[in-house]
């Protein structure tokens, strides 16, 4: 396995502690370690869950992790956030790529436009009186 980038070790960091807040009071513990080791999987490749249409395909999650009916229908409520907080961060920014700063300003600044002026009330009678 290569070695994490810091964004990728931080959001790895994430998802790891959401696994052990969430899932491993609620799940047995090999269907917590295969669900855990599932949804970091995903991180460290920088893969997508499997989908279908534009819902999590539970099904595939449930062979892929070998729960049974009572933990799968768990992990439907409980880590569906983890993996939505998946898919956010992978369709983000890139996870592997460091923020690119936008380019330093070269040239002429446009100033900015002078306030309207007002006219007090003499200078107004002055004026009409012309």
């Amino acid at each position: 396995m290569p070695p994490l980038t810091a964004p990728v070790h931080s959001f790895h960091q994430k998802i790891a502690s959401f696994c052990e807040l969430r899932l491993a009071r609620a799940l047995p513990k090999h269907d917590y370690d295969n669900l855990r080791h599932y949804m970091l999987d995903f991180v460290n490749r920088r893969a997508m869950p499997p989908q279908t249409g534009n819902k999590l395909d539970w099904k595939e999650i449930g062979l892929a992790c070998d729960l049974d009916d009572d933990s799968l229908r768990i992990t439907k409520r409980l880590a569906k956030h983890g993996f939505e907080a998946i898919i956010r961060w992978l369709k983000g920014p890139s996870a592997s790529k460091p923020d690119r700063k936008a380019p330093a300003a070269q040239g002429w600044v446009k100033a900015p436009a002078a306030p309207a002026r007002r006219i007090g009330l003499e200078q107004r009678r002055f004026a009409t009186t012309r």
